[in-house]
């Protein structure tokens, strides 16, 4: 109940700015700026203010930033441990994208969908490669400095040394050239775990932790903050300089408040790797605190699933009821057709209509028929052609191709057989007239 009544005056601040934005990139911007840049924000303030950000994406009807927002829950999702759900919601983001094509949005939704398929090493590169034109083409330094970090730990976990360290190597540059705060400490530890992990390094690692340290963001983001110096501390103990290591942790510990939840997790496994050797009831004391902690992520991580879960759901039926509104309307158009047929074959048979009128009302009747054929099959053809424009243009010209000719024909039996057969009645009609009317001079 605290959570969903969870307010932050920053986050506020900037929704409000969000509603009046006037381009997509300065909503996605903003939208950033919310989720990942408000340092104050916790992992269920974040889901909570993704739900806002929604609603006001709908209600504005901005499908760019739609897209994008559900592609970010969905690596809410994953990151809270189920990648299925959280794939199905980056798809549908995905789905939207496709259609109205936006360069930023398809590359924020693409590195989202390569953390949900962070398990599935072909399927992570893939995407990854696909996310970063995109972001390069929209200017998105934000989300293409991320992509390469995540490449960067893509390769590292393959053991592509060389790869990893290329791309560490240029989302710094980037985060440096274009001043991406946010991920210019994200981009330093990355180049350090290279060098440390892969490349065995030390000294340079170390030195690139005190840098990452050092930035604006590393040191006023709580959370960042704490991953700077627990990574420090993990360093030191492994180096077996345990006066550094505990020194960096308690500096990480007392940010904890500050931090989101889960870096307690990171804090408590310092201090039981620090005590096992030298302190035993120490050791046990954080043992138990992480046990704790653990438990605590899994019920967090439940609940916040369900509300995702919900979200989803949500999503899914107002799709459905799009849906069955489209079927409705398909289906008054329908039977507004047959009815005017109908009443286009009454009334030729009967003398209150000319020639002209016929002609005239025979050709509308057909414009109309084959214009809802093209827009009953367009969405199948989307489908098909998966929204290539040139396969839509060959697949829209075969359409015509077989239905000129038939628009033809049929245009050719209305004005000679229909205005016919009403000229005949017409003169059918006036020859009785006439007679009746000898008939009645006699």
């Amino acid at each position: 109940m605290q959570a969903a009544l969870a307010q932050n005056n920053e986050a506020d601040i900037i929704l409000t700015e969000l509603g009046k934005a006037t381009t997509d990139s300065s909503r996605v911007g903003l939208m950033n700026k919310i989720l990942y840049q408000t340092n104050s924000l916790s992992q269920q303030e974040r889901i909570d203010y993704s739900k806002k950000i929604l609603d006001l994406a709908r209600k504005h009807h901005t499908k760019v930033l739609e897209s994008v927002i559900i592609a970010e829950l969905g690596y809410l999702v994953a990151i809270n441990g189920n990648n299925f759900l959280g794939s199905e919601l980056a798809f549908s983001g995905l789905e939207m994208a496709q259609q109205h094509k936006n360069k930023q949005a398809l590359g924020i939704i693409y590195q989202d969908l390569a953390i949900c398929f962070r398990n599935d090493s072909i399927k992570r590169k893939q995407y990854l490669y696909k996310a970063l034109p995109y972001s390069q083409a929209a200017g998105d330094y934000f989300n293409l400095s991320s992509t390469l970090l995540t490449l960067s730990k893509y390769y590292s976990s393959v053991r592509f040394k060389d790869s990893a360290l290329y791309y560490a190597q240029r989302a710094y540059e980037l985060c440096l050239s274009k001043n991406v705060e946010v991920n210019l400490p994200h981009s330093i530890i990355q180049l350090a775990s290279v060098q440390y992990y892969d490349l065995g390094n030390k000294g340079i690692a170390l030195e690139y932790m005190k840098k990452a340290l050092a930035t604006k963001y590393g040191r006023e983001n709580p959370g960042v903050f704490v991953i700077v110096n627990t990574t420090l501390a993990g360093l030191f103990h492994d180096l077996k300089m345990p006066d550094s290591a505990l020194y960096y942790n308690n500096k990480a510990f007392d940010k904890l408040g500050k931090a989101p939840f889960t870096s307690y997790l990171n804090v408590y496994g310092v201090y039981k790797k620090f005590y096992s050797n030298i302190n035993s009831d120490s050791a046990l004391k954080y043992y138990k605190l992480c046990e704790t902690v653990k438990d605590s992520i899994d019920n967090m991580s439940d609940s916040q699933q369900q509300q995702l879960l919900s979200i989803k759901k949500d999503l899914e039926i107002e799709e459905a009821t799009k849906q069955r509104q489209q079927n409705i309307q398909y289906a008054l158009i329908a039977m507004g057709i047959v009815t005017f047929i109908a009443m286009f074959f009454m009334f030729s048979h009967s003398i209150i209509v000319t020639e002209k009128w016929i002609s005239f009302f025979g050709i509308l009747g057909l414009l109309i028929v084959f214009e809802f054929v093209n827009l009953f099959i367009h969405p199948f053809l989307e489908r098909v052609t998966h929204h290539t424009p040139i396969l839509m243009l060959l697949a829209l010209v075969a359409v015509a191709s077989l239905l000129i000719p038939l628009h033809h024909r049929i245009e050719k039996w209305v004005k000679e057989k229909m205005t016919k057969k009403n000229k005949a009645i017409r003169l059918a009609n006036a020859k009785k007239t006439i007679e009746i009317l000898e008939g009645n001079n006699k």
